[in-house]
């Protein structure tokens, strides 16, 4: 036997060897776990990300250059992937050959084997899916509020995660938010969200559709997910001297969840402002003793609760700003003109999310082959076992 010959069948046993799986599962796993602790590209803002990045420059310094801030797109992801898949592969082909080929599908094993067989090619159809997925699929992120579009470009997402292999194409088409509708159940617990939406390639040539938590909406190949929900109060800031508006906006505010009750709230980014300014909404309210409580979620009377903060964080003014209503805080005047809610979606283009379908459906389908002969024979020791 020649010296080349030798490597390759050295190098075949190699690649197809069970002490290899392992050690990429192990690796896998270990990826896995980087991307569900470290802030991740496509699932934090940039600006978290940066943060945490300058809060630990070592530890940025090391997982950086490996891609683990955006580990399932990283190359050291893709790779281990496509080695697990010609692994198995590989060892299939072991198996198949030892067992006499095709002439193992023949006789009282031919289903087993046939099943054992279809479970190895559901399982390489499975690591191709999820290296093509890896290596092509885009998860953005984009926050709406009523009557807002959203044209699809790379810079209109808020947060976007893409893998290596993207090319950086995308569709041009519009989506604009029509409504957001909710029903509550004791005006507190949510039981259907549901926004209504418009989406078609221009202005002029839009179609009415429907997403809700259920019911997500794919369009020309992207699919768009009912994400989460909350108020834009419309404020409007104004020069006390002169009356020039400074600000004049919808003003996404966050929603925090305690259980069945949401808070509203946000701080203002104001440059004009020394102080952190901080907004909450409460969609209804009652006050007691000078204090207001929020009573409900439908918006019946809203009312803005506005924190100045200083640079310690203690609150050193309290404004209460009812709907339609101005209020002056130090040189400036806030006005309260309008309220909309805001929705946010998740938007993903995986274009080997269908070869991982087939490779989970084909992988059933291979086990009830494979495990059909044993159940025959159990059942069958068991009728024995009976007479």
């Amino acid at each position: 036997m020649s010296k080349a010959k030798r490597c390759l069948i050295i190098l075949w046993h190699g690649v197809g060897s069970s002490r290899l799986a392992l050690v990429l599962v192990a690796l896998l796993i270990v990826l896995s776990i980087s991307g569900a602790v470290l802030p991740q590209e496509g699932m934090y803002n940039p600006s978290d990300i940066a943060r945490w990045q300058e809060e630990h420059p070592l530890l940025t310094s090391l997982l950086e250059p490996l891609g683990l801030f955006h580990a399932f797109h990283s190359i050291p992801f893709i790779i281990i992937i496509i080695l697990l898949g010609i692994n198995t592969l590989t060892c299939t082909l072991n198996h198949f050959i030892k067992r006499g080929g095709f002439a193992s599908f023949k006789g009282p094993d031919a289903i087993k084997n046939m099943g054992f067989v279809l479970l190895h090619l559901s399982l390489i159809l499975l690591f191709t899916g999820g290296a093509w997925s890896a290596s092509a699929r885009m998860d953005g992120f984009i926050v709406l509020t009523e009557g807002q579009s959203f044209k699809e470009e790379h810079r209109n997402y808020i947060r976007l995660a893409e893998g290596p292999l993207r090319r950086e194409k995308h569709k041009g088409f519009l989506l604009t938010l029509k409504n957001v509708r909710i029903t509550y159940q004791e005006g507190r617990y949510a039981t259907e969200m549901t926004t209504g939406i418009e989406v078609g390639p221009g202005p002029n040539r839009m179609a009415a559709s429907e997403i809700s938590v259920n019911q997500p909406l794919t369009y020309r190949g992207v699919d768009f997910t009912l994400d989460q929900l909350g108020f834009s109060p419309r404020l409007v800031i104004r020069d006390k001297k002169n009356g020039r508006p400074l600000i004049n906006t919808f003003v996404a505010l966050k929603t925090f969840r305690n259980g069945p009750n949401r808070e509203y709230r946000d701080f203002l980014p104001l440059p004009f402002f020394k102080n952190r300014v901080i907004v909450t909404l409460y969609p209804a309210y009652r006050a007691i003793e000078g204090k207001i409580e929020k009573t409900g979620e439908e918006p019946e009377n809203p009312i803005l609760l506005i924190e100045i903060e200083d640079h310690t964080g203690k609150v050193v003014l309290t404004k209460h700003l009812p709907f339609r209503a101005s209020t002056g805080v130090g040189d400036h005047i806030f006005e309260f003109t309008g309220l909309r809610r805001w929705a946010s979606f998740r938007v993903v283009e995986d274009p080997g999310y269908p070869v991982v379908w087939v490779a989970i459906w084909l992988g059933l389908i291979a086990l009830i082959l494979r495990y059909i002969p044993d159940l025959r024979g159990w059942f069958k020791g068991a009728n024995d076992a009976t007479h």
